[in-house]
């Protein structure tokens, strides 16, 4: 396919052949008529003329198809050699285009508009009255090229019309996917932050349910116990008490590999209970409890490290790290005195910590 001309190159073209031209006729012709060649050269600059006008339109009517088409349309006839009885008209996408006046007359020319190696339309210019004609007909050999090269133009600039308007179209609906994911994900936000504040609301009623009417209970019998049985029951009221601390849940949650009972342990440890104490309450040996505490220091990554590992358990509780935990071997802490009036009850018959605390 020949190269597109330029806008700047017909307008130049143009303006030698109209030099030429004005040269020509300001030479005596000693009363002849126009030569042939001046007959070629006005053609020519109307060709000229005709596809630089294409190219204005095909910039002022970018975005609007139709009003493309019809300029093209109207802007025809003059570019033929009798303007005054020549008529046009485009047929694209099924619709027509036509110059003022339109008839169908004997003499036709035509060609196809082509866009993806398929025909989309065709380009017409009639002669409505008879006029001149030679061996040939009435058209020239050049207005047949440039019925070609018009065809080729609207073609090229249809095409590209069309590629521009899918593309406006798939940037509207990718507008509106990310519009419905905006407000998909706002419409998520809020359900999750409803469900948090439905869970802080469950969580709350839990432990008010606990302080108010199972720890009464807890208490009264805590009284009523001794020995074996009211470690069991202390046990049992700190735990209750920690119910809503996230120590279970972290533990559970960064910890999958410890054991119900490795968790269970840990929790013992974390509230100060010696080995022998941990023994004698779930009645296992000293030695098994030793082997689970190993177990959980491992578990937990503090195998060959300088970390009690119930200070590194009541750390975890507020969040601290592993580095700010104090990492020099201490005993286990005795049961943290209680701030209720419960703490003058005697625990003399509590289970002795006989055994050496293990880190």
């Amino acid at each position: 396919m020949a190269k597109t001309p330029t806008r700047a190159g017909l307008l130049k073209e143009v303006a030698a052949l109209r030099k030429h031209i004005a040269t020509l006729e300001a030479t005596p012709s000693g009363g002849r008529s126009q030569t042939d060649l001046e007959i070629a050269l006005r053609e020519r600059i109307k060709e000229l003329d005709c596809m630089y006008t294409i190219s204005t339109f095909r910039e002022i009517h970018f975005q609007a198809p139709d009003r493309f088409l019809q300029s093209v349309t109207d802007c025809l006839p003059k570019s033929w050699q009798f303007p005054e009885h020549a008529c046009a008209r485009i047929i694209y996408g099924g619709r027509q285009y036509i110059t003022e006046g339109f008839a169908e007359g004997k003499w036709r020319m035509a060609s196809d508009v082509v866009i993806d190696g398929r025909s989309a339309g065709v380009v017409e210019v009639f002669y409505r009255k008879v006029v001149p004609t030679s061996a040939t007909g009435p058209f020239l050999k050049e207005e047949y090229a440039l019925l070609r090269a018009v065809a080729e133009r609207v073609g090229s600039v249809m095409m590209h019309m069309k590629a521009l308007a899918d593309l406006r179209a798939a940037h509207r609906a990718l507008q509106r996917e990310r519009q419905a994911l905006q407000e998909a994900n706002i419409a998520l936000r809020t359900v999750l932050s409803r469900l948090e504040e439905e869970k802080k609301e469950i969580k709350a009623s839990i432990a008010v349910n606990i302080q108010k009417v199972i720890m009464p209970i807890v208490f009264e019998l805590e009284l009523e116990v001794t020995g074996r049985q009211r470690s069991y029951v202390t046990l049992l009221r700190r735990s209750l008490q920690e119910i809503a601390s996230p120590f279970l849940t972290h533990i559970s949650r960064d910890h999958m590999q410890l054991t119900p009972v490795e968790i269970a342990i840990g929790t013992m440890i974390r509230n100060g209970l010696s080995t022998k104490e941990i023994a004698q309450l779930r009645c296992i040996s000293p030695a098994t409890v030793r082997r689970h505490r190993e177990n959980v220091r491992r578990k937990l990554g503090l195998q060959n490290r300088k970390a009690n590992l119930a200070t590194y358990l009541q750390g975890s509780i507020a969040g601290e790290s592993v580095d700010s935990i104090d990492m020099t071997p201490s005993p286990p802490e005795p049961l943290a005195e209680e701030t209720t009036p419960f703490d003058a009850w005697d625990l003399s018959n509590l289970p002795g910590d006989d055994d050496a605390p293990q880190t």
